[in-house]
């Protein structure tokens, strides 16, 4: 379906997605930071936040690998660029990384979906700032 949307629903579709994608680069990078073999995490993803340089990221041996394969090639670029430092990817950190991120992605959906107006605005900017709530709250 995302393959045959246009605008703005072909960005709507990537913004659902987000959601599982930092779920599976967090995944990856605790992995890692584990030293468990990229390609033994990868089936542990959700099929939704898989995205194409996914693979690419096997070769991340160390967290600062993941980090700039992260940074550099994924659709959540953007999120990580303001959020995280490669100094940041210890244990300790690694969910102060995902609610960080979670943060930015909630934010930049809920400025779109705004943006879109009409019933997509009531709608989702309702849900998103429960979503955001709730994110808060844990």
């Amino acid at each position: 379906m995302r393959n045959h949307a246009v605008e703005p629903l072909s960005t709507f579709l990537d913004f659902i997605t987000y959601s599982y994608m930092i779920d599976n680069i967090i995944l990856l990078i605790t992995g890692t930071l584990h030293q468990r073999p990229i390609s033994e995490l990868i089936p542990k993803c959700h099929p939704l936040g898989s995205f194409e340089q996914m693979e690419a990221i096997h070769v991340a041996a160390t967290p600062a690998e993941l980090y700039n394969a992260v940074l550099v090639d994924t659709p959540l670029a953007p999120f990580f660029v303001d959020c995280i430092s490669e100094q940041d990817l210890d244990e300790m950190n690694i969910e102060i990384i995902r609610n960080t991120l979670y943060k930015a992605y909630l934010e930049a959906f809920y400025d779109f979906c705004k943006k879109l107006g009409g019933t997509t605005a009531d709608t989702m900017c309702e849900i998103l700032s429960v979503s955001t709530y709730i994110q808060l709250t844990n």
